[in-house]
């Protein structure tokens, strides 16, 4: 899916960045949505930051022939025009998401589903810093995204599957002993925190483990006083300034209703609140057991 996350900052177990912006550049998204000129202004952004970044781009292609990079426009859409940190971010991401599995899960021969897989930027690593024979399966619901992912990361142990909006996923129930999430309940409507749910408890093996990151209180500085009056009641807050999916359509997840989400069917094994670094607000982690 579409979304747009740092992930851990490099050589160290980090807190998961997310690039939404202050109160004020709401408001103005909200008011270019409503004029009809939220597509143009993002064009241009795209343009500008594609402008910024081509030297060091230009630099990390040159001194990396061999590594297969998405298009510009699907790297904006998904993380930072930058191909150092969508590269070796992904690689530091893949590592911090095995060590957060590893306490709880024999991760020796293991299925791991990345549900929103975008342009491969977590999933591509995996086999290199995980192995043990392992198999990885990638989903997203852009084709694009799919497409790429298949013509330049489909490994023997490595698959890629195309999903809708809304579930089902073409796997078999009880398929997956790992499932991950990063940043992807964050671009979901109510329904869709429900019906995603149910699903991925579906396809996870009993006593899988599951990992999301979500919009927690560190992004309260960023809600309206209303949004925070229901945030504070343990609502859902959802902002549309896009489709459901799309990185500018962003949810917020008080504790209270993902505890009610999860139920009495996982086994809450770790919750790391998120940090307000700045203007930067880093997301909540969530470390489930399925019952």
């Amino acid at each position: 899916m579409d979304k747009r996350n740092a992930g851990p900052p490099r050589r160290r177990k980090a807190l998961l960045k997310c690039d939404i912006a202050p109160m004020n550049k709401a408001f103005l998204s909200n008011l270019l949505r409503r004029v009809g000129l939220i597509y143009g202004a993002d064009l241009v952004r795209y343009g500008f930051v594609r402008y910024q970044n081509r030297q060091q781009n230009r630099a990390f292609r040159a001194a990396n022939p061999a590594v297969a990079l998405p298009p510009d426009y699907p790297l904006y859409e998904t993380y930072q025009l930058n191909y150092r940190k969508y590269y070796e971010g992904g690689r530091d991401t893949a590592q911090w998401i095995c060590d957060l599995l590893s306490p709880h899960l024999e991760l020796r021969n293991a299925h791991l589903l990345d549900w929103g897989c975008g342009p491969g930027r977590v999933i591509r690593h995996l086999p290199e810093v995980l192995g043990h024979g392992c198999r990885y399966t990638g989903t997203d619901y852009n084709p694009e995204f799919v497409a790429w992912c298949r013509q330049h990361l489909a490994r023997p142990d490595t698959a890629f599957l195309q999903n809708g909006i809304e579930p089902p996923l073409a796997a078999e129930a009880a398929t997956f002993d790992a499932v991950y999430g990063i940043s992807i309940f964050t671009h979901l409507s109510e329904q869709g925190h429900q019906l995603w749910f149910r699903e991925l408890m579906r396809v996870t093996k009993p006593g899988g483990v599951l990992l999301f990151t979500t919009h927690g209180e560190a992004f309260l500085p960023v809600l309206t006083p209303a949004e925070q009056a229901r945030f504070a009641a343990g609502r859902l807050v959802i902002r549309s300034y896009e489709n459901e999916g799309h990185r500018m359509f962003g949810a917020f997840q008080p504790t209270a209703y993902l505890q009610q989400l999860f139920g009495q069917q996982t086994e809450v094994l770790q919750h790391v609140p998120g940090q307000r670094l700045g203007n930067t607000s880093s997301q909540d982690v969530w470390l489930l057991r399925k019952r």
